[in-house]
C-alpha cells in the first residue's frame, strides 16, 4: 500500500481496523471481498473510502458494524472501537455501539426503511432502543434538523409516499438520532438526482460540523471526497492500495490505479480518456 506523507499524528484513535479479511460464499465458490485491510480513524477525522463498484467499499462499511449478509464470512482480523473488538462483543454490547456510537446511512433509503411502518414510528423505535427521548417533540426536532419542515404532514407517511430526497433526510435523522460518535455514509446520494444530491451533501457537511462527527464516506466520486474528507483510502480488488491526505493524493497520486481513476474524471475542454485497466495486478 502507498502512504503519502503527513499521516502520522498523535490524536485519539477511536476506530482501528487491523488485517480484516472477508469472503462471500456464492454457491460452491469462495469470493474474497476484503484482503488484510488495515486503516485507523482518529476523532474528528473525515475518511473517504474510494473505489469502483465491487472494490470492497461497502463490505468494509458493513463489517465495521458487523452487519454483513449471511453469505459473508469474516476470516481474519478485527475492528476495534475504543480498543474493544466489535467481533467479540455480546448482543447487548454490540447493540449499544450499532446505531448508538456508530451509525450508518445506506445508499437506497427506500430499501432501507421499513415499507409497512410509518416514518415517525421508525425513528421512535431507534430512539427507544438507545434510551433516548422518543416523544413527538423530539422527532419533530430531528425532522427540523434535516430540514423537513412539514412534520405533521410527514410523520404518518410511509416511505413510498415520500420523495427520494425526503427519504434520505429521514435516514440521516435516524442515523443521528442517538448522537453517534462515528457516521458511516455509504454512497448516500447515489440514488438521487443531481440537484437533490447537492442539497443532501450540503446538509451532511453542516451536520458533520454541528455534531462534531467522525466520518467514513464511502463513494466512487472524488469530487465528494475533496469537498468533505481530509483523508482518502483508495480500494482496489478488496485491498487498500493507497492512503493519505486528500490534497496530497489528488495532487500527486502514487499508485497507477489511483492515477487511472483520477484521469477519467470529466473536465471541460478535455477529450474523454479511456480507463486504463490494471491487468493481473496483485499486491506485493
Amino acid at each position: 500500500m502507498f502512504l503519502t506523507q503527513g499521516l502520522i499524528n498523535h490524536m485519539e484513535t477511536i476506530l482501528s481496523i487491523k488485517n480484516l479479511s472477508v469472503q462471500y460464499i456464492v454457491g460452491k465458490k469462495i469470493v474474497p471481498a476484503l484482503k488484510n485491510v488495515s486503516v485507523s480513524l482518529n476523532r474528528n477525522d473525515a475518511l473517504g473510502i474510494v473505489g469502483e463498484s465491487g472494490s470492497g467499499k461497502s463490505t468494509l462499511g458493513l463489517s465495521i458494524l458487523n452487519i454483513l449478509p449471511k453469505e459473508a464470512k469474516i476470516t481474519d482480523g478485527e475492528v476495534c472501537f475504543r480498543d474493544r473488538n466489535i467481533f467479540q462483543l455480546n448482543k447487548e454490547e454490540i447493540q449499544t455501539i450499532r446505531g448508538g456510537k456508530i451509525s450508518i446511512i445506506f445508499q437506497d433509503p427506500l430499501s432501507s426503511l421499513n415499507p409497512v411502518i410509518k416514518i415517525s414510528e421508525q425513528i421512535r423505535e431507534t430512539l427507544k432502543v438507545h434510551h433516548q427521548d422518543f416523544s413527538d417533540k423530539k422527532i419533530k426536532e430531528l425532522f427540523e434538523m434535516v430540514q423537513l419542515a412539514n412534520f405533521y404532514g410527514i410523520k404518518d407517511s410511509y416511505p413510498h409516499q415520500l420523495s427520494g430526497g425526503m427519504r434520505q433526510r429521514i435516514m440521516i435523522a435516524q442515523a443521528l438520532a442517538s448522537n453517534p460518535e462515528i457516521l458511516i455514509a455509504d454512497e448516500p446520494t447515489t440514488a438521487l438526482d443531481v440537484t437533490i444530491q447537492k442539497e443532501i451533501l450540503e446538509l451532511l457537511k453542516k451536520l458533520i460540523k454541528e455534531f462534531n462527527l467522525t466520518v467514513i464516506f464511502i463513494t466512487h466520486n472524488f469530487g465528494i471526497v475533496y469537498d468533505i474528507c481530509s483523508r482518502i483510502a483508495v480500494m482496489y480488488n478488496g485491498e487498500i492500495i493507497e492512503e493519505g491526505k486528500t490534497s496530497e493524493i489528488l495532487k500527486n497520486p502514487k499508485h497507477p490505479y489511483t492515477r487511472s481513476l483520477l484521469s477519467v474524471i470529466p473536465r471541460s475542454k478535455q477529450k474523454i480518456k479511456r480507463f486504463d485497466v490494471i491487468e493481473n495486478w496483485t499486491m506485493e
